[in-house]
């Protein structure tokens, strides 16, 4: 039985029950307070950091708030965050200057994890990942935010990037979709927490205007903005390791680390495939994606040539498959 009893409602809320107008003002003024518990719990050091270049080179610096940015008072901003480990949520609400409701599809956790309070004290939007309508009312219920001037946070990547050489994953449509809808900036967020280190970075970049820009143009730049942002508090924050240095089965002990990521929450059931979501995008697909779409294919003498390569990727493929590997190894 779910322990969150009063949080079972935000299941089944729409957008105009899943929180008051009085609500929505009450967390505009408490917001502040608010951000010390979440420090608190946040096991690690948080540290935010601005980035700029100079002579070609980037530098950064320790900031004690946003206020290097041209965020506007009173103003709501789409606050679209990188998504990686455990307590980078904790650490993107701690750190801003306004109250956002926290874009959250984990509905194990809103069900079972007593923490999950927390997060609905501070604002929350739940949506069920599986089912169509509860995007859909998602949407609905940030936009009713964004129209009432209070802000929103979401990792557009959908859940946390698994991959071994992505800075950051596809992003789902939210932020555009919104963005579209309500004209409000969007502001990207990145953060950075190297496996065993006690330090959190993280870094908000300048809000982006995409009210009139195609899906497209969108992914493209708030990708590659996002990206950026990453690599620089890799670069500056990360141990270096060479190729040459990777020895044995390295790609098993990476999913190894991801595990363990994904365990310091508590689990009741099989949540994976909630949990563990990627965009498809039809016009650029991963090299993954792509083989997967040919596994229905029949081998013939005349396709081995072309197709025998293909099915030898894929029993790599099927053998480092995070997704599969947790629901194989984990263990409540």
């Amino acid at each position: 039985m779910a322990k969150n009893f009063l949080l079972q409602r935000v299941k089944y809320s729409n957008a105009q029950t899943f929180t008051t107008n009085l609500g929505i003002k009450i967390r505009s003024k408490i917001y502040k307070p608010l951000q010390v518990p979440l420090r608190m719990a946040t096991d690690g050091n948080i540290i935010l950091e601005s980035i700029r270049m100079e002579d070609g080179r980037s530098i950064i610096n320790v900031e004690k708030d946003l206020s290097y940015l041209h965020l506007e008072k009173g103003v709501p901003y789409i606050f679209a965050s990188t998504h990686s480990f455990n307590e980078d949520i904790n650490a993107a609400l701690s750190i801003l200057d306004r109250n956002a409701y926290l874009l959250l599809g984990s509905t194990d956790q809103v069900e079972n994890n007593i923490q999950a309070h927390a997060v609905w004290t501070q604002g929350m939007v739940y949506v069920n990942r599986m089912d169509e309508h509860s995007r859909k009312e998602s949407i609905k219920k940030m936009i009713r935010l964004l129209d009432a001037g209070t802000s929103v946070l979401i990792f557009p990547e959908g859940s946390y990037n698994n991959t071994e050489n992505l800075l950051v994953g596809q992003l789902f449509n939210g932020p555009y979709t919104l963005a579209q809808i309500t004209r409000c900036k969007v502001v990207p967020m990145a953060s950075f927490r190297e496996h065993g280190s006690p330090n959190i970075y993280i870094t908000v970049g300048e809000p982006m205007d995409f009210s009139n820009v195609s899906k497209e143009e969108y992914k493209e730049t708030l990708r590659d903005t996002l990206a950026s942002m990453m690599f620089e508090l890799w670069y500056h924050h990360a141990g270096h390791i060479k190729r040459s240095e990777l020895t044995g089965d390295y790609r098993t002990r990476f999913m190894e680390e991801r595990k363990s990521e994904y365990l310091k929450n508590p689990w009741t059931r099989d949540v994976w495939d909630e949990e563990i979501v990627e965009y498809y995008d039809v016009m650029h697909p991963t090299p993954e994606q792509v083989r997967r779409s040919l596994d229905s294919v029949t081998i013939t003498k005349d396709n081995a040539g072309i197709m025998g390569p293909i099915l030898v990727k894929r029993l790599e493929d099927h053998k480092y498959d995070f997704k599969q590997y947790m629901k194989d190894t984990w263990d409540k």
